[in-house]
C-alpha cells in the first residue's frame, strides 16, 4: 500500500492503533480493536470508502509494526514495535514509524522509477522536499506544482521518478505524513492556502541525535554529518535522495535543510556547533546571516540527556 494513496493511513490513525496495544500488552481480537479504535460513530456510510482501522492495519503490517493471526483473527505488535513500553511515548513511536518507512529494504529500486508501493512515494517526496531552504517560501500545493516544473528541480531528479506528486491529494497527504515524521514543519506565519510546509527536519535530527548519543558527548562534526545521512537517508547528500538523482551538497557540508536544524539545535542549546582552528575536517553549515561564506563547524557536542 502506498503511504500518499487515499486509501491509505494517516499517521495519527496509526499511532491510535499501536497506542492502543501498546496499553493492553498483548494481543487482541480483530473486531475487538475495531470496536475499540474505530467505534460505529466514526465509520465511513461509504461502502466503497476504506475504513481508517482497516487501513491502519494495512499500513502497520506492511511497515512490519502489526502483525494479524489469520487463523485467530488477533493483532499483536511486531518489529521494532514490541520496544514500546509506555502509550504516551510518542516520539520513540515517532522514531520508529520513521525508520520503518526509510528502511532500504522498504525502498529498493527508488530511483528505477516511481512506483509507489510500500513507502516509496513518501520517501521520494521526502528527499525532493528536503533539497529545498527552509529560509525560502513556504511550500503548498501551488508551489509544489510550480518546484516540480521549475528548470532546476526538473534537471536534478531522474527522470524516470518525475512527477513526484501527481496530484492534489497525494500533496495533502504528504501534509500529513512529513510533520509526523519530524521532516517538516507549518511555517510560523501562515499565508492564504492548503498546507503551507517548510522543509524543517529538526525534530527528526532532534530524534535521531539523542538517540544516538549521550549528553556531553563531543564528535567531529564530519563524521556527524555522515551518520545522520546513514540514519535520515532523504537528506541530501542521503542513499535515498541520490539514489534519485539529487546532487549531494558534499561529503563536507550540510546543505540547508540539515544546517538549518543544526543552527536550530545551536540556538536551542540541544547540541553545541564549535570550531577548532587546527581541526583537520571542516563541516560547512549554511548559516542565512552570511549566505557568501558557510559557518566552519570542527566539533558538535551534545547537551541534551538522551531519551530514556
Amino acid at each position: 500500500m502506498t503511504l500518499l494513496n487515499v486509501d491509505a493511513a494517516l499517521p495519527s490513525q496509526t499511532w491510535a492503533l499501536v497506542r492502543l496495544l501498546v496499553y493492553l500488552g498483548k494481543s487482541i481480537a480483530l473486531d475487538e480493536a475495531r470496536a475499540l479504535v474505530s467505534p460505529p460513530a466514526l465509520r465511513s456510510d461509504d461502502a466503497k470508502s476504506r475504513a481508517p482501522f482497516d487501513s491502519a492495519v494495512s499500513s502497520l503490517v506492511d511497515l512490519g509494526l502489526v502483525h494479524v493471526d489469520e487463523e485467530h483473527q488477533e493483532l499483536t505488535l511486531a518489529g521494532q514495535a514490541t520496544a514500546l513500553a509506555n502509550c504516551d511515548d510518542l516520539d520513540t513511536y515517532t522514531c520508529i514509524l520513521r525508520r520503518a518507512i526509510l528502511a532500504a529494504d522498504r525502498n529498493r529500486g527508488l530511483g528505477d522509477d516511481n512506483d509507489p508501493a510500500g513507502p516509496r512515494d513518501l520517501t521520494r517526496a521526502l528527499a525532493w522536499f528536503l533539497m529545498h531552504d527552509p529560509m525560502e517560501s513556504p511550500v503548498d500545493w501551488i508551489a509544489a506544482q510550480r518546484l516540480e516544473q521549475d528548470g532546476k528541480d526538473h534537471r536534478l531528479l531522474k527522470p524516470e521518478v518525475q512527477p513526484i506528486f501527481v496530484n492534489a491529494t497525494r500533496w495533502t497527504r504528504f501534509g500529513y505524513w512529513a510533520p509526523a515524521l519530524g521532516l517538516a514543519a507549518a511555517p510560523l506565519i501562515r499565508a492564504e492556502g492548503s498546507g503551507p510546509l517548510v522543509p524543517d527536519c529538526t525534530t527528526a535530527v532532534k530524534q535521531t541525535a539523542t538517540e544516538l548519543w549521550q549528553a556531553g558527548q563531543r564528535m567531529n562534526a564530519v563524521e556527524v554529518l555522515q551518520v545522520l545521512r546513514e540514519h535520515l537517508p532523504v537528506l541530501p547528500g542521503g542513499a535515498h535522495s541520490l539514489a534519485l538523482g539529487i546532487p549531494s551538497p558534499g561529503e563536507n557540508a550540510a546543505g540547508a535543510a540539515l544546517s538549518f536544524a543544526l543552527l536550530r539545535g545551536h540556538d536551542e542549546k540541544w547540541l553545541r556547533l564549535e570550531h577548532d582552528d587546527d581541526a583537520r575536517h571542516i563541516l560547512l553549515v549554511h548559516d542565512p546571516d552570511r549566505p557568501a561564506s558557510p559557518r566552519p563547524v570542527s566539533d558538535i557536542t551534545i547537551l541534551e540527556a538522551t531519551r530514556g
